[in-house]
């Protein structure tokens, strides 16, 4: 395929309403990604995308298109392109002209972040008939003294974040493992999340398995309440005081679900001949908590039911097969497949029996070289002689918050902001969270700069840690190379007299989304047609 090859919008467009395999990456950076993008495009910026690209497309045939503002000879798309046949990929096009050329079309695009599984969430909840509890009345059963329990759907680090007081914490498809009692007629279930799509996923799913008693999704979660005044918490510690439910009641959901909506199921054999066909691409993913996972399988590890809201960030290519694991019971595999095959870009299956050993992995992409790069210890001795430039390679939240003493950060998309530092005479050592991104910084900093020097932390910044150096939180615009481009926008960044302001603003934005998206004819949600049989 020559290097110049590219596809038009209109072709583009064709494509997109097809069933064939395709990547459609935005190559730009996070930030312009959410100004305006294609609605089935998947981010994928140039300054992550050689570690990303190997798991994100693992088929090395897959048709990718890649495009950036306005494609640009020496811009984010033909340099994406290059570095994707560099790579292996050898079937790599650009959209001819970039977004602008797409707008000038006159075809659809949107603004934000996580979009699809955004306006799914609220489509859902009105197919599905999800009910709503306003903030007010959240709050009259609360001082009425009625049973009511508060359930937090999001992972973990969301909810210590910041969360309703009083809340509990059961992550995505967690709490629909749990025996919720169904023997007290006016026990309320509010399920919520930061705002919308986890809350209302969450709430129906517990419907739609007739789990436990009345379950009620708490309208806009913790934004809605704490823009009201309602009391929140940083760093909660939830009680766990829902019992599990027993592996056979689990099964029994499971398999309910998988042949009330005719849910595709696979044995090891049948993932075994999807391995071997070299025309589909495959996605495995373990959905069990890390203390079930079995090593050597090649299967990715997404537990706690988060897949289906980050599925942009797991797979890139669209139309290919999913085989989803959660052994014994299968359930948080049920549920996740139920969901994901209402999205209806995937062929969705689900594993049952043992997940077969793979000796094959998606490798992240580095050099193959002997370069060791330096031990915390030595990069700590050169600092404290003031013999080197540090410079952050990693994401820019990361950045925030911790990095090493007087770093500097960088997107690594770009090496020229580091000009002025090596014109100091000084070695520059790049850092980044696990080494990975640091260490493609050195060779790409050493290929353009032979007579410089460059190096690297190994272990990154974790390894720093391990070691007991410390971190800085603070820093000065001076050590901005470039901007926080990689940064979304999202609103759990937002602190002090502007938060409400911005919260309105996005809650009003969310509840507008899906009418938007689903006027683009190439998304096509295709929901179950099916009466909810749970009590209410």
């Amino acid at each position: 395929m020559r290097a110049d090859t590219t596809v038009s919008p209109d072709a583009l467009r064709s494509a997109l309403l097809g069933s064939g395999e395709l990547a459609l990456l935005d190559v730009r950076e996070a930030r312009w990604f959410c100004d305006a993008h294609l609605n089935l495009a998947r981010l994928a910026p140039l300054s992550t995308l050689e570690l990303q690209i190997g798991e994100f497309v693992p088929r090395r045939t897959t048709d990718i298109v890649v495009y950036d503002e306005d494609d640009a000879a020496h811009g984010p798309a033909a340099r994406a392109a290059a570095l994707l046949r560099r790579l292996g990929y050898a079937r790599v096009r650009r959209l001819a002209g970039g977004l602008n050329a797409w707008r000038a079309e006159g075809l659809p695009l949107i603004d934000g972040y996580a979009t699809l599984v955004k306006a799914f969430g609220d489509l859902a909840r009105q197919h599905y008939g999800t009910p709503t509890l306003s903030l007010a009345e959240f709050e009259q059963r609360r001082r009425a003294g009625r049973p009511t329990t508060l359930i937090d759907a999001r992972p973990r680090e969301e909810f210590e974040f910041l969360s309703i007081e009083g809340a509990r914490n059961y992550p995505g498809t967690e709490l629909a493992l749990r025996a919720l009692p169904a023997h007290e007629p006016d026990h309320l279930w509010v399920v919520n999340c930061f705002s919308r799509t986890r809350g209302i996923i969450g709430t129906t799913t517990l419907r739609l398995l007739a789990c436990g008693g009345r379950t009620v999704f708490l309208e806009d979660g913790v934004m809605a309440w704490g823009l009201h005044g309602g009391a929140v918490v940083q760093n909660a510690n939830p009680v766990d005081d829902i019992p599990p439910e027993s592996p056979e009641v689990l099964r029994a959901l499971a398999d309910r679900l998988i042949a009330r909506h005719g849910l595709s199921v696979v044995d090891s054999e049948g993932l075994e001949r999807f391995r071997r066909d070299e025309d589909r691409s495959l996605y495995v993913f373990d959905l069990r908590p890390e203390s079930a996972k079995t090593p050597g399988t090649g299967a990715r590890s997404v537990p706690g039911g988060q897949l289906l809201m980050h599925f942009e960030n797991y797979v890139g290519t669209r139309n290919a097969r999913i085989a989803l694991v959660d052994e014994p019971h299968g359930l948080r595999a049920a549920v996740t497949a139920f969901w994901l095959a209402q999205l209806n870009q995937f062929e969705v299956h689900v594993l049952r029996g043992d997940l077969p050993a793979s000796g094959e992995t998606a490798p992240r992409h580095v050099p193959d070289d002997n370069d060791p790069g330096l031990l915390p210890e030595v990069l700590a001795d050169r600092i404290a002689r003031g013999e080197v430039d540090v410079i952050d390679v990693g994401p820019s939240i990361d950045y925030e918050k911790g990095h090493l003493p007087h770093a500097h950060f960088l997107l690594p998309a770009s090496l020229d902001p580091l000009e002025p530092l090596l014109r100091q005479g000084r070695a520059v050592v790049f850092v980044s969270p696990d080494g990975a991104a640091s260490r493609l910084a050195t060779r790409d900093a050493r290929l353009r700069w032979p007579g410089a020097t460059f190096d690297w932390l190994r272990g990154g910044k974790a390894a720093w840690v391990a070691e007991g150096h410390a971190l800085q939180t603070s820093y000065g615009p001076a050590q901005l190379l470039t901007p926080f481009d990689d940064d979304w926008g999202s609103v759990m960044r937002v602190f002090g007299p502007r938060r409400d302001e911005v919260w309105a603003d996005y809650l009003e934005w969310e509840r507008g989304l899906s009418r938007r998206v689903i006027a683009d004819p190439t998304v096509n949600f295709r929901f179950f047609d099916i009466t909810v049989d749970a009590r209410t």
